[in-house]
């Protein structure tokens, strides 16, 4: 496996910064364009913390804890919110991820999820927010039905 990944990309939330779209297209040399295309290196790399709750939760914010699953309030209000925003939107639980790091480790949390959004054209990787590979270019099916608020669904993600 190529490693694409690193424990530094992971944030407190339990948010994977290198499946963002942000994160993807500024690694991937995607040029910045106002109003389309963003640019961020990850929220620990920028030693901003976490994006989603680093101003509502004090022990983040003062380095009390490197992640969520560290307190006994999992999941506070914040974390519950975004975590069911993304569910929704984009099948994906940083609640569940904080449960498999916890669980199981970072290494495996990390192979879990390349393997999920591995680019099935280049093994590259597709970004969580609108399934395209940054690198090569591939997008993802949309789910079929009128009634999903998914935006796409992983090739992989009943493996």
């Amino acid at each position: 496996m190529t490693k694409v990944f690193t424990p530094d990309l992971i944030a407190p939330c339990g948010m994977n910064c290198g499946i963002c779209k942000a994160y993807l297209a500024y690694s991937r040399g995607i040029p910045y364009k106002k109003g389309e295309v963003s640019h961020c290196t990850g929220c620990l790399v920028r030693n901003k913390n976490c994006a989603f709750i680093k101003r509502d939760c004090e022990r983040i914010r003062k380095k009390q804890i490197r992640f969520c699953y560290e307190c006994e309030r999992m999941p506070c209000n914040e974390l519950a919110k975004i975590d069911s925003y993304y569910k929704a939107r984009y099948g994906m639980s940083m609640v569940e991820n904080q449960n498999v790091i916890r669980e199981q480790g970072m290494d495996e949390f990390l192979k879990k999820q390349y393997e999920k959004y591995r680019c099935p054209d280049c093994g590259d990787v597709v970004s969580v927010h609108d399934g395209k590979c940054y690198a090569c270019g591939y997008q993802a099916e949309k789910p079929k039905g009128s009634n999903s608020k998914r935006r796409w669904v992983p090739n992989n993600e009943n493996r």
